[in-house]
C-alpha cells in the first residue's frame, strides 16, 4: 500500500469509512493516524468523540502487539471519551457496539491464561 500523507482532507464521514477499511485490513496504526488527523475538522462538541475513536484504534494496535497493559489503558480512556455520545451518536457510529467491543477486549487482555494465539476482533465503527 502506498504511503499516504494524512491531513484534514476528507469529510468526517469519509474518514470513518476509510478508517474502517484500514481496521478491516489489519492496519489500526494508519486508522489511528487518519482519525487523529481528521479530528481537526470535527466540531468542538465532537472533539472528545474523535479523540476516543483514534484511541480505540491505538488500543487495538497495542493489543495486536501483545502489550496488554498499554492496550487496556488506551481502550479504557477511549471508552470514557466515546461513552458520552451513546445517546446521540453522530455519523451513524455504533457507540453502544464500540463500548461493548472495548469492554470485551479489555476483559480478554486481563485474562492471564488467554490463548497465546488470541487476536482481538476488529471493531465496527458504524451501526450495521
Amino acid at each position: 500500500m502506498a504511503d499516504v500523507s494524512w491531513g484534514p482532507q476528507l469529510d468526517l464521514g469519509a474518514a470513518i469509512t476509510e478508517s474502517q477499511r484500514l481496521l478491516d485490513h489489519g492496519d489500526p496504526a494508519r486508522a489511528r493516524d487518519l482519525l487523529e488527523a481528521e479530528s481537526v475538522l470535527a466540531p468542538p462538541e465532537e472533539l472528545e468523540l474523535w479523540q476516543g475513536l483514534w484511541q480505540l484504534a491505538d488500543g487495538l494496535e497495542w493489543a495486536l502487539r501483545g502489550e496488554s497493559l498499554v492496550a487496556a489503558a488506551r481502550l479504557r480512556r477511549a471508552r470514557d471519551l466515546v461513552g458520552s455520545y451513546e445517546d446521540r451518536p453522530p455519523h451513524a457510529l455504533d457507540i453502544t457496539g464500540l463500548l461493548a467491543w472495548s469492554a470485551h477486549v479489555i476483559d480478554e487482555l486481563a485474562v492471564t491464561t488467554r490463548d497465546p494465539d488470541w487476536v482481538p476482533p476488529v471493531p465496527r465503527l458504524r451501526m450495521p
